[in-house]
């Protein structure tokens, strides 16, 4: 006996899971479970009913619940290969709210209980199923127990012909309940789904506005990480990076226009002792200022970038010659070489500048990088504070 109990629970088991997937909640779960075995339930009453009718000729009756319980297999078999819940629940809900006006229209009325079956009986448990109220459950339940017997007795009663044993008053009575139950389980289901519409679409609201936020925070994500990719953050100029990108560029177009580019190294002279004497921050604002000076000369056309401690780079595209070359170069050191305040105190601060030409000392932004950095030692070597151009 308990053999066969463990077997039975353990077949109810797997047949509530069928329609489970792995990544559902624990909540999701018990609802899917109690929902899948509603059909099940419902298939005890509609197989005596079936029998009931067609043990006295009525076959047309017994069809009805007949009917149900070949749909519920289809669709639990389709629930098992698929996990397709949503279509098995609808398919569930459309027997409950449109199957007994079909009924109805083909059958021409109420002439016995299986013509609302569905309605007074599928509908509460359907119902009470859904219900996460527990007193809830038990009413709708007890009330599918005692419209099931009344039911049975009174169907039987009535298709042997033996209706003369109720009055035509509890008959009914026996109909305005067993209508009433099941319009009661089927109002119950459509406020269900309303509500369940309404907090889906606050879900969604919700969802739509956090997705709206992480959007944006992405947005400011990405240009924040654009900028820290290509942009210096002491001085805002230009990195090493975003230089050699942009000064490629002006190398192509040198090369439809036949004009030449010039490209400056720079070393700050004296910058090492400011940073020790009087730490990062006045560093950081000589840095500032450099970079700010560079700019004021060269055009709007031109690239200046700090790609490096005290180094930077200047790209000057459209050189007609050396001369205009040599002159900016006077005109940076000029600037460099103003004084600058820290705290009340004289900062000073030189440059030396190596100069490379394009095409004169190579055709890729590589190569006259690094012969620009070769004529900026030489300087360094030979005194700082001045320019040279590559030899």
């Amino acid at each position: 006996m308990n053999d066969l109990q463990n077997k039975t629970l353990s077949f109810l088991h797997k047949l509530s899971y069928i329609g489970v997937k792995v990544s559902d909640s624990e909540h999701v779960i018990a609802k899917k479970t109690a929902l899948t075995l509603i059909p099940f339930y419902v298939s005890l009453p509609a197989v005596s009913l079936s029998a009931l009718y067609f043990y006295f000729d009525d076959f047309q009756a017994s069809l009805i619940p007949s009917a149900y319980i070949i749909i519920s297999l289809f669709s639990a078999l389709y629930l098992y290969k698929t996990k397709n819940f949503v279509l098995f629940e609808c398919l569930q809900l459309t027997m409950i709210l449109f199957s007994p006006f079909v009924l109805m229209w083909m059958l021409g009325g109420f002439n016995a209980s299986s013509f609302v079956f569905i309605w007074a009986f599928y509908a509460p448990v359907a119902a009470a199923m859904y219900s996460e109220n527990i007193k809830l459950k038990i009413t709708w339940f007890l009330a599918f127990i005692i419209l099931l017997l009344i039911s049975t007795l009174i169907d039987s009663s009535l298709i042997a012909n033996t209706q003369n044993n109720f009055p035509k008053s509890i008959l009914d009575i026996f109909f305005f309940l067993n209508i009433s139950t099941g319009l009661g389980g089927i109002y119950f289901l459509i406020s269900h789904f309303i509500n369940n519409i309404q907090k889906i679409s606050q879900e969604l609201h919700r969802d739509r506005e956090s997705l709206y936020i992480l959007t944006n925070d992405l947005k400011s994500a990405n240009k924040e990480l654009e900028y820290l990719a290509n942009c210096d953050i002491v001085t805002d100029l230009p990195n090493r990076l975003s230089f050699m990108q942009i000064t490629k560029s002006t190398l192509k177009r040198a090369q439809v226009t036949n004009k030449k580019v010039a490209i400056m190294f720079l070393d700050l002279d004296g910058f090492k002792a400011i940073n020790d004497t009087l730490g990062h921050e006045a560093g950081d604002m000589i840095l500032k200022v450099v970079g700010a000076r560079l700019t004021s000369v060269i055009r709007a056309s031109d690239t200046v970038a700090r790609i490096g401690g005290d180094e930077f780079a200047i790209s000057l595209g459209d050189i007609a010659n050396t001369v205009h070359v040599e002159q900016i170069a006077k005109t940076i050191i000029k600037e460099v070489n103003e004084l600058c305040h820290y705290n009340n105190q004289e900062c000073h601060v030189g440059v030396s500048i190596g100069i490379s030409l394009y095409p004169d000392h190579g055709e890729e932004i590589e190569d006259l990088m690094k012969k620009a950095d070769e004529a900026m030692y030489n300087i360094k070597k030979t005194g700082k504070n001045n320019y040279a151009i590559f030899s």
